[in-house]
Formats: structure tokens, sequence, C-alpha cells
């Protein structure tokens, strides 16, 4: 389902990036015609803010504006509702929730891309060594190789959040990242 707020999707491995109405139309393989009145909508809602120049019009972010990283959080759970479509990070998302009230975990790296990859990249921050158990088992299971990185906030550097916001997935706790990666970043 496409709604307005889909569209800031293009804009989440770069906050601060400025798109045409032609590399939406490529990203989301749609006529730029139909994308142009969803981005009116948030060009009204004070949520990207426009500039026209002669015959081209570029988008970008309004950070100013509070209610972006909320939208933000909708478009990160909504990568996650169609990642949860393949079966195996279904079968993931179903041995880590149980955990969820004690781990803050997302999934980087080439697994997040495309249906082409041999490990999944998991970012982990919590002092549960539990969760460790939890996947050990699950690679064993499904037969597929986990990177695991456990940490807490504090240890977590700048350079590494910045890897982190050009491929990943937030699988809980989206307000906690979109913070961590966006506002803190």
């Amino acid at each position: 389902m496409v709604n307005y707020y889909t569209y800031l999707e293009i804009f989440l491995d770069d906050l601060d990036k400025r798109i045409n109405l032609g590399e939406f139309e490529k990203y989301f393989k749609i006529p730029h015609q139909t994308i142009r009145k969803y981005l009116d909508i948030l060009v009204k809602a004070n949520i990207l803010i426009e500039e026209k120049k002669e015959r081209l019009r570029l988008y970008w972010i309004n950070k100013g504006n509070p209610l972006v990283f909320d939208y933000i959080s909708i478009c990160e759970k909504q990568r996650l509702d169609n990642l949860l479509k393949n079966s195996l990070f279904k079968s993931l998302y179903a041995h880590v929730s149980p955990h969820f009230n004690k781990n803050n975990i997302l999934i980087f790296g080439s697994s997040v891309n495309g249906a082409n990859f041999k490990d999944i990249d998991l970012f982990v921050i919590s002092k549960d060594n539990e969760i460790k158990k939890i996947l050990r088992k699950f690679e064993q299971t499904y037969s597929i190789k986990l990177h695991i990185i456990q940490t807490n906030e504090k240890d977590i550097s700048k350079p590494f959040i910045k890897e982190l916001i050009k491929s990943h997935i937030i699988l809980n706790n989206h307000d906690y990242f979109v913070n961590l990666l966006y506002k803190n970043g």
C-alpha cells in the first residue's frame, strides 16, 4: 500500500540529500505525475521543502519540523512490514520478538537490499546475553550465518551510525532507533 509518507523512504539513507522528480520516478518506478501529487501533500504539511529551479524541482526533508521524525518512524515500520514478506526474515522476527523488551535490534548490510545474500548482519543494543543464544539456535536451524554486533548505546561510534544509516531495517523500537540514527547521528 502506498501512502504519501511512503515517498520519504528515498531519504532514509541520507536526510540531507536533495531529490528531483526524476529520481523519485526511478526509485519508486511510478510516473512522476503520480508522485508529484503526494509530494505536494508533504510540502503543504511542511514535511518536505520544495525548490523550483527553472524546470527542475528539488525536494528535501524539513528537519526543522519535529513531525518529520514521526513520519520517518512510520516509513521504517513500513520497510519492516515489506521485509517480513520474506519467510526467513519472518522466522527470524518470530524468534527474537519475545526478547524485544530487553533488546533493540536492527538488520543492516547486504541482506537488507536484496534476495541474494549469504548472511544476515544484526545490530543489537542490549546487555542481555540470552539473545545471542536465541540467535545461534536460529542460525543452526535455518543454516544461515548471522553476524551479531552486540553493544550498549554509549559505545556506538558516529562512523558506525553512518554505516547503519546507509542500509538498515529496524526490527523493534523504531522511535528509539530513529532518534539514535537521525537525530543524534
